[in-house]
């Protein structure tokens, strides 16, 4: 079934509770469409949230949210990409997200290209990738990385000109 990635942002603080109530309010129609609630990761401000669906469609969870008068900044159809060796569980305490977009999109030798480069210099500053969500026409990449801080992230990825758009620190909320 397609995975489906519902991003919000607000300029408000949103609490743990939210995700939850997100999808209570939704619940209904999710079910009535065939969707799944994965999982949330919401940023340790409060003010960013990315929930993850298993869905036969985008427009099945995008029905749901407005049906359960949910509000969303952008929702988007793709798939989970996992490192070659066996992927780590999100560590709670050191979980980061970075954001990328690629107006272009890019082809899977450039995203080969880019871990080949940039996943050896993670892991000498003890960087995990955990895994990662890329949009069907490959311009949205979010990335789930354990790590001490999100500036050794950053660093990595100034140094070796990698683009990102923003690297929080993330919570993980389950159903």
């Amino acid at each position: 079934m397609p995975f489906v990635v519902v991003e919000t942002q607000s300029d408000t603080p949103l609490y743990p509770e939210i995700p939850n109530e997100v999808v209570l309010r939704t619940e209904e129609c999710l079910a009535e469409r065939n969707c799944q609630w994965l999982y949330t990761l919401l940023s340790s401000e409060r003010h960013r949230m990315i929930c993850t669906f298993e869905a036969p469609d985008t427009e099945s969870v995008r029905e749901s949210f407005r049906r359960g008068g949910t509000a969303f900044s952008r929702m988007w159809s793709g798939e989970i990409v996992m490192p070659e060796a066996p992927p780590s569980t999100p560590n709670e305490k050191g979980l980061k997200v970075f954001e990328h977009t690629y107006p272009q999109g890019f082809t899977w030798k450039q995203w080969d290209e880019t871990n080949r480069r940039v996943l050896p210099c993670h892991a000498e500053r003890g960087v995990e990738w955990v895994q990662s969500y890329v949009s069907s026409d490959r311009t949205r990449v979010i990335c789930e990385i354990n790590a001490p801080d999100a500036e050794v992230i950053r660093e990595t990825y100034r140094r070796l000109n990698v683009p990102f758009d923003r690297g929080w620190s993330a919570m993980v909320i389950k159903p």
